[in-house]
């Protein structure tokens, strides 16, 4: 059996390995990022986490990691092409802000100065740890935000493996402070959005898988309701 000390470094593992998923299904099915969904180990690698994060949050429903398979089918039985279309369909120039996968979109503030802050402030936490945003995507961009997430979480592992309690702490701040301050708010909009809005099969199923983990992933984030979902 594990100690607490190997399962709080498994988890962080787990939720890492989960945000990283999240990122690659955003991505531009074009990039080296989005291939590697297509990867047997990858995908499996996923799957894990999914039944791990179930487990630690004693769910009787396998909601998650059954997601995450019906999006493996579609990746089985689709040709990329045919994803590269529903992605230029639903995020294409002319998409509504209710799906847009970048956090600016989503603001109420319309004002210049404030967007660009908020902008600053995204560059800043990546430069801070030393990601480089890819020139193909916006600082806000879904797939960006939780890429970065993702490296907090490995940040931390490591830190936790090296016993380095100070650095931890950084990196366990920087979490809450940009989930809190530039992701949780429009993410959950955005997945909510995509399930209801979306006619197209993939990103519909990945915005109810994104919504998914978002419930189990953080709770004290989270604002109690109840989404209808149909059984596909």
């Amino acid at each position: 059996m594990m100690d607490s000390l190997t399962k709080q470094n498994h988890l962080l593992e787990v939720r890492s390995t989960l945000y990283g998923a999240v990122s690659a299904l955003f991505s531009d099915p074009e990039s080296e990022k989005f291939a590697m969904l297509f990867t047997p180990k990858i995908q499996g690698c996923v799957l894990d986490a999914c039944f791990e994060l179930e487990e630690k949050k004693d769910r009787n429903k396998t909601t998650l990691s059954s997601l995450f398979q019906k999006l493996m089918v579609d990746l089985e039985n689709s040709k990329k092409s045919k994803i590269r279309d529903e992605f230029v369909d639903v995020f294409g120039h002319t998409l509504s802000k209710q799906i847009a996968p970048y956090a600016l979109e989503h603001l109420k503030n319309s004002d210049v100065f404030f967007r660009t802050q908020k902008l600053a402030d995204l560059n800043g936490f990546y430069k801070a740890f030393g990601m480089e945003v890819e020139s193909i995507e916006r600082a806000d961009h879904i797939s960006t935000q939780t890429e970065f997430l993702s490296l907090l979480l490995l940040k931390e592992l490591l830190a936790m493996t090296n016993d380095l309690v100070e650095e931890k702490e950084v990196c366990e701040k920087a979490f809450t402070d940009f989930y809190s301050d530039h992701f949780f708010d429009w993410t959950e909009m955005f997945a909510e959005n995509l399930y209801k809005h979306v006619d197209g099969e993939f990103y519909s199923l990945a915005g109810r898988f994104l919504w998914e983990f978002l419930r189990m992933e953080q709770p004290k984030f989270y604002t109690p309701k109840t989404i209808q979902f149909t059984q596909n």
